[in-house]
């Protein structure tokens, strides 16, 4: 069974497999005098479970090289309690949902099939589908439940190496979904951490453009110089071979957080990106979580992107055309596109209609249970204080009392 507590060190470290060998071998020869045959290789078997116990000098240099107290930690035991060891890396994975509060399905030892599978993507994708009409803190739970019950399975259950590599692709998705919705429903620090669990569940199955889309979301949670980073990250962990819309939304993505650190130019490439991935004749099949993007989506990040910038006469278009058939049901998106438009209205001068814009976006919004459309309405009514028109005072007034529900994670 694959070391993930070692895994996870490394790539919190952001060391190769090499740097890591490197660095032991480094310390087992200041420790020792004598400098051990360890190469990356040896690092990677480790991390794969083919060494669960290595030699008492490799064990004390790994434990110098991440800051550790225990073999433990590292997820190092002797093979004659490997099974006590498996336990104990379920406990640590399981770490974060159990402080989220969120409760551990039953799960049968049975042996998991890839039907299994199968039925527990097809319920999940069906799930995932209530965040066009939900707020975070109405689905959080939901969807860390099913993560939790996922991983609860990987670690209790019985299957085949291609059945665990298909359970923990799933795993990243619901992490992701999960970790959407806890920042959705004001929760920045446990979503981000859903984030980085999504990244390295991605890549322990091997699925690069779920790798991406984990960046992606990290860069959405992150701060300006991060989220440029790891939008960055998302583009570079991308295959050759990505389904068109996958391309499109990773590039939208890295086209806003170019915009919020103030880079036009990049921003715009990134856009231009996402035009061309979208009009693209690959017949790679698109995943769920990417197979919604389409020109309206890519019409919505532009007008966004150039609203952040400042340019009005480019925001404004975008955002017109966007929104015009965009469905008052899905209502927090709906009311959150609204508050850029509002936010280019004022740039052009244009004040009455970007009173009337957010007053919509207010009776959109007030129901839903996330802090995102009711916080940009809340900043974008502060740039309104300045102008004395009746239309302004009723709105600041409104605005004040949006209230959305929230669900204590933590």
């Amino acid at each position: 069974m694959p070391n993930e507590r070692l895994l996870a060190l490394r790539l919190g470290s952001a060391w190769t497999q090499a740097e890591v060998a490197e660095l032991l071998s480094d310390e087992v020869q200041r420790a020792t005098g004598r400098r051990p045959a360890v190469d990356g290789q040896a690092i990677s078997r480790m991390e794969r479970g083919e060494i669960t116990w290595p030699v008492a000098a490799t064990r004390r240099a790994l434990r110098v090289v991440f800051g550790v107290d225990s073999d433990a930690d590292l997820g190092l035991f002797p093979k004659r309690t490997r099974r006590d060891a498996e336990k104990v890396a379920a406990t640590k994975r399981r770490d974060f949902l159990t402080l989220a509060g969120l409760g551990l399905l039953d799960a049968s030892p049975r042996m998991l099939g890839q039907p299994d599978v199968a039925t527990m993507r097809s319920r999940f994708d069906r799930l995932r589908d209530l965040d066009n009409y939900l707020g975070g803190a109405d689905t959080f739970r939901l969807y860390g439940t099913e993560l939790a019950h996922t991983e609860r399975l990987l670690n209790e259950g019985r299957y085949s190496a291609a059945t665990r590599i298909a359970l923990t692709e799933l795993a990243a998705e619901q992490a992701q979904q999960a970790g959407w919705a806890a920042f959705d429903a004001g929760h920045p620090a446990p979503a981000l951490q859903l984030f980085e669990y999504s990244r390295r569940a991605a890549d322990d199955a091997g699925s690069s453009d779920l790798v991406a889309n984990s960046f992606v979301h990290i860069a959405y949670a992150s701060d300006a110089d991060e989220a440029t980073r790891a939008a960055d990250a998302a583009r570079h962990a991308l295959p050759v071979d990505a389904a068109p819309t996958t391309l499109a939304l990773v590039a939208t993505r890295r086209a806003w957080s170019y915009a919020v650190a103030g880079d036009a130019q990049g921003a715009e490439r990134a856009l231009d990106e996402a035009w061309t991935s979208l009009e693209s004749s690959s017949a790679t099949d698109a995943p769920h979580w990417s197979s919604w993007v389409d020109s309206k989506e890519i019409e919505i990040m532009t007008g966004r992107v150039w609203a952040v910038l400042h340019v009005p006469d480019k925001a404004v278009p975008a955002l017109e055309i966007a929104l015009a058939n965009y469905p008052d049901q899905w209502a927090r998106d709906k009311a959150l596109y609204s508050t850029w438009l509002a936010d280019a209205y004022i740039d052009a001068g244009a004040i009455d209609q970007a009173a009337s814009v957010l007053n919509h976006a207010i009776t959109l919004a007030d129901p839903v249970a996330s802090v995102r459309p009711a916080n940009r309405i809340k900043e974008v009514v502060r740039r309104l204080t300045g102008y004395d028109l009746p239309a302004v005072a009723s709105l600041t007034e409104r605005a004040a009392k949006i209230n959305p529900p929230l669900v204590a994670l933590l």
